[in-house]
Formats: C-alpha cells, structure tokens, sequence
C-alpha cells in the first residue's frame, strides 16, 4: 500500500471516516501510476527550490529596492498548430509549430515577425492517463534590420531538447491535466560578437477541459480551459532571474470533429529578464490553435479487439 493509501485508509483522520473528496482522489491516482506521481512531482520541487536558493545566494545584497514592471506590456500573437500522429498503438509523433508576431512601428500584435518555433517528439502511451515525450525544438528568432544596424544578426537559432510528462485525471464531465516539462536550450543574443549560452528550464502546467454547451466533451463542443503554467530557469547566466514567465491562459475551444479542435485566448505574462532579476517584462498575448489527430497504422492494426466475454 503507497503512503498515500496509508493516510487514505486511516479511520481517524480529522475525525472523519474516509472523506468522500478523499477517496475519489486516492482511486484516481491508484489507476493511474502509484507511487510514480509522488516521485516525480518531489524530484521536480526540489529541483526547482534548489536553483532559486542558488540564485538568490548569488544575487547578494545588490538587488534594487523594488522590482519594476514593463509599462506598457508588450504585445505578441501566436498562430500554432499541434498535431498528433499514431505510429502504434502506444507511440505518437508529435509534431507543433508556432508562427508568433510582435506590435511594432505603430502596428499593435503582427507589426513584424518574431519567431517561427518548430517543436517536435516521440510520444510514448504508459497508460491511457499518462504519457511521455522526448523531442527536439528549433526556434528561429527574428529583429528587425532598422534597429539592429550592421553589427547585430538579423536572425538567430535556437535549439533545444526537451522531454515532459502529462498526468491526466478523468472526471464524469471534464477532464483535469497535470504537465511537468524540462527543456535545455542553447541561445545567443544579437550582437556578432555574441557567444551561445546554455540554460535549463524547468516548467510546470495546470489546466481543465470544461464543457460549456454540453455534458462531456465530444464533437460539436464549445469548452473552457483555465490554464496557468509557471517557467522557472537555471543555469551559469541566471543569477538574480530564476522566474523566466508566468503565463495566464483562460482558453476558449471548439471540438470540430473526433480529430480536430480549435481554441482562441488571449495571454498575459511576465517574468524576470535575464540580465536584471529586478526588471519584469510583461506581454499580452493573443493565441489562435488548431489540433489535429492522424492515425497512421494499417487499417487492420486499428480494427478494435474483439471483447470474446460481452
């Protein structure tokens, strides 16, 4: 029995016999994955307690007096699309990309480009309410040529690896989902004379699929999704700025059919800058996303089982 089932099981606790909130809770978790969720979570808040303890050690006594918010935020848009191929039964390829826009020259959200992210990976199926990925990302980062000059790069590469972990709870009427991303990451400024640095980063995601106009989620489904995911950093460079972003998403989404899904948002984020830990940007961001699914196995590999005992 896992430690939570041992305070599950305890008849004594608070004075209540098994809280009904409780139970359900200790049930859902035992489907999923045991003790393996504890195991995680606690590596990963350690993980993260240890860098900002480092940071703020490093940081010493010349912090400012008070931190300072940029005013007015800055403005983006993300175009992205997310896709899902079934290679098997229990891997996926999974494939995103984001076409992102920034106000600029008077032009609020899409006055010039920004950056185009591919990210992609292999996703592994462990059980139907928990998977992995591990992948590779290749961000291409634009400015502007009439405010860099000769002696800045007009486009800059960014690689990445990353690999994450999404723990999903299953609820009669919507859906409740968990995501633990780490990604390393290698980046340079704009300056030629710029050398490439390393850093890690170290993500974690809350979010709901809640059906609006319906009981459960399925085709022709208006939903919400509150969406809240803190980005936290490590590495030589970060010395006073371990909170790289804060993003709050509230998500509207539409299911068109089994296979595919849209949502639209608008984002508000800030986070530490690099160099400064006491300056804060902050951006709004508008979002427009289309999911889609593709099953690419043989059409005899996704004939369902035969169940021999209905």
């Amino acid at each position: 029995m896992s430690c939570l089932g041992k305070v599950l099981d305890n008849k004594s606790y608070i004075g209540i016999d098994k809280p009904m909130f409780l139970v359900m809770n200790k049930f859902l978790f035992s489907r999923l994955f045991g003790k393996c969720w504890i195991n995680i979570f606690l590596v990963f808040i350690l993980s993260i307690s240890w860098q900002f303890v480092n940071a703020q050690d490093e940081s010493g006594s010349q912090r400012p007096d008070a931190a300072v918010f940029r005013s007015p935020p800055g403005n983006n848009t993300w175009f992205g699309t997310y896709g899902k191929v079934r290679i098997t039964d229990k891997f996926f390829w999974d494939a995103q990309t984001h076409f992102r826009t920034a106000g600029y020259a008077g032009t609020p959200f899409v006055g010039r480009w920004a950056q185009i992210y591919n990210r992609h990976g292999i996703q592994y199926l462990v059980t139907p309410n928990f998977n992995m990925v591990l992948g590779g990302v290749l961000r291409l980062n634009f400015s502007p040529s009439e405010i860099n000059g000769e002696n800045f790069r007009n486009l800059r590469f960014e690689p990445r690896i990353w690999h994450e972990y999404i723990f999903s709870i299953p609820y009669p009427r919507f859906q409740v989902y968990h995501r633990l991303r780490f990604e390393h990451r290698w980046s340079i400024g704009n300056s030629v004379d710029a050398e490439w640095i390393y850093r890690d980063r170290w993500r974690y995601k809350f979010f709901m699929n809640i059906p609006i106009n319906n009981q459960k989620l399925i085709p022709g489904t208006w939903y919400f999704t509150p969406d809240v995911e803190i980005i936290m950093q490590s590495g030589s460079p970060v010395i006073d700025s371990p909170l790289e972003d804060l993003r709050i998403n509230p998500t509207i989404g539409y299911i068109a059919s089994p296979r595919v899904k849209y949502t639209a948002s608008m984002m508000y984020t800030t986070g530490q800058t690099l160099s400064d830990g006491a300056f804060y940007n902050t951006r709004w961001i508008a979002r427009l996303n289309i999911y889609f699914s593709i099953d690419a196995r043989k059409f005899v590999e996704r004939l369902p089982e035969v169940k021999m005992l209905d």
